[in-house]
């Protein structure tokens, strides 16, 4: 006697049977995965404006940012403490026609797209008191006004032969100005 049905659905029934119960050799599921954790440096919280050109140079030497050939017509600093570490540094670059952007910050440098204007003169970033030796030097004139206002940093732009250092909290914003190169107040 025959059954036609019979064979195949028995067959079909055995092999599902042997793929449920891993005799047909299936793979064992792996135990024990998911995603292994790999240890990297954490990014400063912040950084002078040394360390900040520092990486700028050594990205550009790897073949990252190229900044060769352009000039540096504005330094901008964020959240700036006495010892001249800042949360973020920006930079305003001049690079032939096209002006350019870069910031630096937890992520490293990257280049922004940002529409402001740059200065006409060029910052001559060597020949300047770096922002960290005009904060120590000056401290005497940052610090009243940090408590007055209840400021923990300050943000300061440097351009025109000009460092302008803004103290600012919710209880006001005073700006002070010196001369780059010495330091000297501006009146």
């Amino acid at each position: 006697m025959r059954t036609s049905g019979s064979v195949p659905a028995l067959i079909a029934t055995v092999c599902i049977f042997c793929a449920t119960c891993g005799c047909l050799g299936a793979a064992p599921l792996p135990t024990g995965g998911g995603i292994t954790p790999i240890d990297l440096p954490e990014p400063p919280a912040a950084s002078t404006f040394a360390d900040a050109l520092a990486e700028l140079d050594l990205l550009g030497a790897e073949g990252g940012l190229n900044v060769t050939g352009a000039s540096v017509r504005q330094v901008l600093g964020t959240g700036v403490e006495i010892d001249g570490q800042a949360a973020s540094w920006a930079l305003g670059l001049q690079d032939g026609e096209e002006i350019r952007w870069l910031t630096y910050g937890p992520a490293g440098w990257q280049e922004i797209s940002f529409s402001a204007p740059l200065p006409a003169d060029e910052v001559n970033v060597t020949g300047v008191l770096s922002p960290e030796d005009l904060l120590r030097g000056r401290e005497d004139m940052f610090r009243p006004v940090m408590e007055r206002l209840g400021a923990d940093t300050v943000d300061l732009a440097l351009a025109g032969g000009v460092y302008s250092v803004t103290i600012r909290s919710d209880a006001g914003m005073e700006t002070l100005s010196f001369e780059a190169d010495t330091g000297e107040v501006i009146a």
